[in-house]
């Protein structure tokens, strides 16, 4: 004690030094332990306080428990109650006009999807979360510095769009999404399960000869697996470029190719998965596929909706050139989806910034 004591009239005695002093002298004048700050060495976080971060998937990967380089898996992963219903939030196309994110219109979006009671365990992101080019792996960092700030939500899981465009720094950006599961493709073609649910992310940037987009047949294979493979009530889809655009795109998206398309979407049929998300197209609309557009010698039996949730940034239009089958929309308007998942019961909503709701429909499998 009189050391201390020493150290703290010696007017020579270093800043650091004199904290330190005064640190100890508390110490030996109280009975309380000092605190600790972090916990024992070995002893893990308890549930729910992982440090997931954006693009961090929790959940499972098929045929695993946690999905690599997740740090916590969400309190409903595959291995507890199958079918305990779940809640998840889609959202696509934050890219700014001229700068990388649109982050006054994201940020306004997050803050209605964090105030949902209850919260969704993790949003998918059709793509286009950035406008791309020679940063684009910059703009990335930052588009997920903006969704870090909206904790407890850290799980989401986004596809590659065309303005990302760059597969290896899309990989790179997100390291933590499920490891390679097709060779050749880095981390923009992956699935993981939910509860009583698969969801498949794919990657629609690729092009034929013709540059035209496609989802090849690598993936189409890939596809099927994961589908004939998966004993989930749901199956949900996404990628980034429709396969039945309605306006802008219409002839310059997955419909460039018909016959890739139709061979796409006859695995899907043939699954009957509960929907497919897209986005490319700045708005929402909901588009029904069924028999009616049998193509390419493919015959459709089920009814499928296309789900173009494009509209959480990037510049609107509301033109459609295409009517066919279209129930709701276009709808030009900033949006997002809201998925309740109950067994065999899917529950969409889509609503504005406004909280007007925009779409309500229910899918059963």
């Amino acid at each position: 004690m009189g050391n201390i004591v020493n150290i703290l009239l010696n007017r020579h005695s270093s800043l650091p030094v004199l904290v330190l002093a005064i640190t100890l002298l508390a110490g030996c004048m109280s009975n309380t332990p000092l605190p600790q700050t972090a916990p024992p060495s070995g002893e893990a976080p308890a549930p729910g306080t992982g440090t997931t971060s954006p693009g961090t998937p929790g959940a499972s990967a098929p045929g695993t428990h946690t999905a690599p380089g997740s740090a916590q898996p969400p309190a409903n992963s595959s291995g507890q109650a199958a079918d305990k219903p779940y809640r998840f939030v889609v959202m696509g196309d934050s890219r700014g006009s001229s700068t990388g994110t649109n982050e006054t219109t994201l940020r306004a979006l997050m803050e209605k999807v964090k105030k949902l009671s209850p919260l969704p365990e993790f949003i998918l992101f059709t793509g286009d979360q950035v406008v791309g080019g020679s940063d684009v792996g910059k703009q990335l960092e930052d588009w997920k510095n903006i969704v870090d700030d909206y904790f407890p939500i850290t799980s989401l899981y986004p596809a590659l769009g065309n303005h990302e465009h760059d597969e290896a720094i899309f990989t790179q950006s997100f390291p933590a999404l499920p490891k390679e599961q097709l060779t050749g493709y880095g981390k923009t073609v992956y699935a993981f399960d939910y509860g009583n649910s698969r969801f498949i992310t794919l990657n629609s940037d690729r092009t034929n000869a013709k540059k035209k987009y496609i989802i090849d047949k690598d993936q189409l294979d890939w596809l099927e697996k994961q589908l004939k493979t998966s004993d989930k009530k749901h199956n949900f889809v996404q990628f980034h470029v429709p396969a039945y655009p309605i306006g802008a795109h219409l002839g310059n998206s997955l419909d460039g190719d018909p016959a890739s398309r139709d061979a796409l979407w006859s695995i899907l049929d043939k699954y009957k998965v509960s929907a497919v998300f897209v986005g490319h197209e700045h708005n929402y609309n909901r588009r029904k596929v069924d028999s009616s557009f049998d193509g390419s010698g493919y015959q459709f039996t089920n009814t499928i909706y296309q789900l173009t949730v494009g509209g959480a940034g990037a510049p609107l239009y509301s033109g459609n050139k295409e009517n066919k089958q279209v129930v709701v929309g276009p709808k030009a308007s900033y949006h997002y989806m809201v998925v309740d998942v109950d067994g065999g019961k899917s529950t969409f909503r889509a609503y504005d910034l406004q909280q007007n709701e925009i779409d309500s429909f229910i899918v059963e499998r």
